[in-house]
C-alpha cells in the first residue's frame, strides 16, 4: 500500500514538473495564499487566546493560565477614558469585562478580544463611527453606564424578562442554549439516560419539564462533567458555551456533544444584548439595526465561526 502511494506522488510530481513555468508558478502562488488564509485565521481567532476556552474551565475551577490572564487584563482595566472620546459623537466607548472567554478576554499580547469584541467592531463599522473599546471589572460594568464612563456595555449581558429602571437592552445578538454531551461513540444514550445536569439550574427545570428520562442533579458543573467521565449517567445537559468549554479541555476526552444546540427561552432566558442607560432610546434603535443587517447577512454567523463550532443567533 505504501509503495504504491509512493509512485503515486512520483507520477502527480512529475506530472505537475511537466507544465509550463508559468502555469507551475501559479499553482505554487495559489498555495501559499491558500496556507497563509489559514494561518491568518487561526491568529484571528483561537490562536492568540494562550488558552484552550479561557481561565475557567467549568462554574468557576481556574485553569493554570488564569493568573496570567488576570495580569493582562489588569492593565486593560487600568486605561482611562479621555473627555473627549465620551462626547465625541463620532466615537461609541463600549465596555465589556475581559474574562469571559471566548465572548470578552484578553490575548497573549494584552489586547481584548473575542467573540463579543469582533461582533462589536462590526456594529460600530455598521453605524459609522470609532469603537473605543474597555475591560471593566465585572461590579464596575453598571455602575460606569449609570455614570456616562461609557455608552454601551457589550459583556454577554443576560436580557431580563422584564424591562429595568435604569438600562436599556438591544435585541438579543446571541441567543441562549444547552446542549447534550455522551460518551464518544454512544450519542443515543442521551435517549434513555440517566441524564446528569446541575442542580437549580435553569437546565434542570426544563429537563424536569421534559419527563422522557431519569434525571441526577448534582451541586456542580465540575460535578456533573465528572459523573459522565466516570460512566455514572448516560449523558450531561448544560449551558452549550460552557459545555463546549469543557469538551475542549483534555480532561473531556471520553466525551463530545450530541445533537443540535436546545433552545427555550421560557427556561434559559431571552439572550444576551447591548446595555445602554435607560434614556438612550436612539442608540438602541441604532443597535439594533446594525445587529438586524448583520444578522441577515449572516455575518454573527460567521464571526461565532471564529470561536465556536455553532452559530448562537
Amino acid at each position: 500500500m505504501a509503495k504504491a502511494h509512493d509512485r503515486w506522488l512520483r507520477r502527480v510530481g512529475r506530472w505537475i514538473f511537466t507544465w509550463p513555468h508559468s502555469q507551475r508558478a501559479a499553482l505554487i502562488l495559489a498555495a501559499m495564499v491558500w496556507t497563509a488564509g489559514l494561518v491568518a485565521g487561526r491568529l484571528d481567532g483561537l490562536a492568540l487566546m494562550d488558552l484552550p476556552y479561557g481561565p475557567v474551565l467549568a462554574d468557576g475551577v481556574p485553569s493554570t493560565s488564569a493568573a496570567d490572564v488576570r495580569s493582562r487584563k489588569a492593565v486593560e482595566t487600568e486605561r482611562p477614558i479621555s473627555p473627549q472620546q465620551r462626547q465625541s459623537p463620532n466615537t461609541l466607548v463600549v465596555a465589556t469585562e475581559g474574562e469571559y472567554p471566548p465572548f470578552n478576554f484578553v490575548d497573549a499580547t494584552g489586547a481584548l478580544r473575542g467573540l463579543e469584541v469582533d461582533l462589536t467592531y462590526a456594529v460600530c463599522a455598521e453605524l459609522q463611527v470609532t469603537c473605543e473599546i474597555v475591560a471593566r471589572e465585572w461590579d464596575q460594568l453598571q455602575p460606569g453606564l449609570l455614570t456616562g464612563d461609557y455608552q454601551v456595555v457589550a459583556a454577554s449581558l443576560r436580557i431580563p424578562d422584564e424591562p429595568t429602571q435604569d438600562i436599556l437592552f438591544s435585541t438579543p445578538y446571541f441567543r441562549s442554549s444547552a446542549a447534550y454531551a455522551t460518551r464518544k461513540g454512544n450519542m443515543d444514550a442521551r435517549a434513555s439516560g440517566p441524564i446528569g445536569v446541575e442542580a437549580d439550574t435553569r437546565m434542570a427545570a426544563y429537563l424536569m419539564s421534559r419527563g422522557a428520562a431519569e434525571v441526577r442533579t448534582y451541586p456542580d458543573a465540575v460535578a456533573t462533567y465528572q459523573a459522565l467521565s466516570d460512566g455514572e449517567v448516560a449523558a450531561i445537559f448544560d449551558e452549550a458555551v460552557r459545555l463546549n468549554r469543557w469538551l475542549n479541555d483534555p480532561s473531556s476526552r471520553c466525551c463530545e456533544m450530541a445533537g443540535g444546540l436546545v433552545y427555550a427561552s421560557t427556561y434559559f432566558g431571552n439572550g444576551v444584548g447591548f446595555a445602554v442607560r435607560a434614556g438612550d432610546v436612539e442608540l438602541v434603535e441604532r443597535l439594533n439595526g446594525a445587529l438586524a443587517k448583520l444578522a441577515n447577512e449572516g455575518r454573527i454567523a460567521e464571526l461565532s465561526d471564529r470561536y465556536l463550532p455553532f452559530a448562537l443567533n
